[in-house]
């Protein structure tokens, strides 16, 4: 898959937490990638600019508009710019990057998307891109953040959980009791780890723990795929 630089348009900006921001941008048509692919941003502010990468959450069947949540950072340099952002600014950006995608050919049973804050992006483009494509295996989605209100997406994981029986999602916190799961994500993962596939995304301390915590229970490095953010 070729690698192209576009200027894309900013078609909607809007909260989905505090902290987290949806940002939409106008694609070009051949624009092509693969679930669980990133792209990089060139962001500007004033003389400076910086290139930053962010997972695609959106599905690789939508045409026209590629999405994007983006995690706020005060002082940051990108998320300085992002707050000023509005409704018609223009982005470069190169793409698609990265080989942490969906794997179509997996013969295994059930596949489980362990992802944490925005991490959960590629997750969200792998399993509306597949999920009714794939009846035969079953999906879990560990979502993992610290409140309620860092929760996002939630309404419409919940709706696809309803819509597909072979769909299960459990967010899970860190920091709060409800009526959800509580506590870290490899609290609630399988004793049994045959025939299972297991996705991995977040930050990096993240990625890395529930890594050796998957080797050690003898899950097979083929069968753990991963992606760490900085």
């Amino acid at each position: 898959m070729s690698m192209f630089t576009f200027k894309w348009k900013v078609l909607e900006k809007r909260k989905l937490t505090d902290d987290v921001i949806l940002l939409s941008l106008s694609a070009p048509e051949e624009f092509a990638f693969q679930a669980g692919q990133f792209v990089t941003l060139r962001v500007e502010k004033g003389a400076e600019y910086k290139f930053k990468s962010y997972s695609i959450l959106s599905p690789p069947s939508q045409k026209g508009k590629i999405d994007f949540c983006i995690k706020i950072i005060d002082g940051g340099f990108a998320s300085e710019v992002f707050r000023e952002t509005k409704t018609g600014d223009q982005f470069e950006v190169k793409g698609p990057l990265g080989h942490f995608v969906f794997d179509g050919s997996d013969k295994n049973k059930e596949l489980w998307f362990l992802g944490t804050g925005t991490g959960v992006a590629p997750f969200h483009s792998m399993i509306k891109e597949y999920l009714n494509k794939n009846s035969g295996q079953k999906y879990t989605l560990l979502f993992s953040v610290r409140s309620r209100k860092d929760l996002f997406l939630h309404e419409e994981f919940q709706s696809l959980a309803k819509k597909f029986p072979n769909f299960t999602y459990m967010p899970t916190l860190t920091r709060e009791k409800w009526e959800g799961a509580v506590g870290r994500v490899y609290n609630h993962l399988p004793e049994n780890i045959e025939n299972k596939t297991f996705y991995i995304c977040g930050v990096k301390e993240f990625v890395l723990e529930v890594k050796e915590f998957l080797s050690k229970k003898g899950v097979k490095t083929e069968h753990i795929k991963y992606e760490r953010y900085s």
